[in-house]
């Protein structure tokens, strides 16, 4: 009996202290809010994504629809916009029953944007706005994981000058921005808008001008297809990887730089030491 009254006081002590508090449920629709979501949410919430990124790179519905299917009446949802609410099922039909918080009227730039990381600070400032509305006692926590998010994505960036003067060919979709942050000397064709419509005239030759200026050939998952075919097969193209949703984002850029710089510093570059 006595054993009962102990358990009883330790669990009536810890739930007072906040340790039986339950986690928020945050669905959010694009995935780069799922990242922004997870680390300034910590330990406060469980966040679940209405598109992600699928094997292939491509943004597509999470699960087929069905977790946009199974929320509940009154489920938190973050989109960047209206746009963004509609494009993953939040529309005028149903998004009276959830509590929907858009982060901007309309997003300023392309989404693509989120990579750049002089952006990316901005949209997690709204996240955690978003977060301590529904959650105003954890409001100092969602501040100090926002400064540890700031703080470890500019040591990243930092990092990534170890590839400070690498000449890039940027045949990326969104990831040349994040080189640039770093100091990477990024060429970028202006023909690249002709390739990614499908004429390819002049790519060829392009590619091996570069190669023989020894720039480093990068490509992302935003890469347009036809000029990922053209390259297929080819030794010397690096790619820069999508984050997984599970992830420490400034952990997970940390880690990009340092791998490409490894794979780029691992052999001479063509065309780098011809001139002696």
């Amino acid at each position: 009996m006595a054993n009962k009254f102990i358990a009883a006081l330790l669990i009536l002590f810890f739930c007072r202290a906040g340790f039986c508090d339950e986690k928020i449920n945050i669905t959010v629709t694009h995935p780069w809010l799922a990242l922004l979501a997870s680390f300034i949410g910590g330990a406060e919430v469980n966040v679940t994504p209405l598109k992600i990124w699928n094997k292939n790179g491509d943004l597509v519905i999470s699960d087929r629809g069905r977790v946009l299917k199974e929320l509940a009446s009154g489920a938190k949802v973050i989109a960047l916009d209206k746009d963004d609410a509609e494009d993953s099922g939040i529309n005028d039909k149903n998004k009276d029953n959830f509590s929907v918080k858009y982060l901007y009227a309309p997003f300023p730039v392309n989404y693509n944007a989120l990579y750049d990381p002089s952006v990316i600070p901005f949209v997690a400032q709204r996240v955690l706005t978003a977060l301590s509305e529904w959650d105003v006692q954890n409001y100092p926590y969602y501040q100090r994981r926002l400064a540890e998010f700031q703080a470890r994505l500019s040591s990243s960036v930092l990092v990534g000058q170890v590839l400070k003067d690498i000449t890039i060919c940027d045949l990326t979709g969104s990831a040349g921005v994040l080189l640039k942050a770093a100091g990477c000397k990024v060429n970028r064709s202006d023909n690249f808008n002709e390739w990614q419509k499908g004429n390819m005239s002049g790519f060829r030759d392009y590619l091996d001008s570069q190669r023989a200026e020894g720039s480093v050939i990068l490509i992302d998952d935003d890469t347009p297809a036809n000029i990922r075919r053209s390259l297929s097969g080819r030794s010397g193209v690096y790619k820069w990887e999508r984050p997984p949703l599970d992830i420490d984002y400034p952990a997970f850029l940390y880690e990009q730089y340092i791998s490409l710089w490894q794979k780029i510093t691992a052999k001479p570059l063509p065309g780098r030491n011809r001139k002696r």
